[in-house]
């Protein structure tokens, strides 16, 4: 079963509270996985969103999954950094500005597999829903 939209926002906001209060000190890691904090702009209301997600490393960039909690549609930053790809994204205490894009089939293909190999949750939620989940890659800007 999906988890509730109550109880993802729930955590999201919770996390990212947490987060920028504490300047990254707690919340940048969850077992062994690091978090970072994406800061969007609302492609509707203009207004600054900002989540806790899961990222790995990839070189420079930083790679994120729009799982949404393995729920049946992409979540809002997804649709977000659709109509305004230029973000800001906070990894600890350390703020980058950043692009993001959705992976290509190919980098879809060599990146999905070490995402799950990282995080096998992302599996289970690709199975519970029928949309393909995407991979988002946040290239660092200068």
């Amino acid at each position: 079963m999906a988890l509730s939209d109550f109880m993802v926002t729930l955590a999201d906001r919770t996390m990212t509270w947490v987060y920028e209060k504490s300047n990254g000190r707690i919340g940048s890691r969850l077992g062994k996985m690091g978090m970072l904090v994406l800061h969007t702009t609302g492609r509707k209301s203009g207004e600054k969103r900002s989540h806790t997600l899961q990222y790995m490393p990839d070189g420079d960039n930083y790679v994120v999954v729009a799982s949404n909690g393995g729920q049946d549609r992409n979540p809002g930053w997804y649709h977000n950094i659709l109509s305004d790809p230029h973000v800001h994204i906070q990894i600890g205490s350390r703020q980058l500005t950043a692009l993001a894009t959705v992976a290509e089939p190919e980098a879809y293909s060599q990146l999905w597999p070490r995402l799950i190999a990282q995080n096998s949750v992302w599996e289970t939620y690709s199975r519970r829903t029928t949309r393909k989940i995407p991979v988002v890659i946040l290239k660092p800007l200068g």
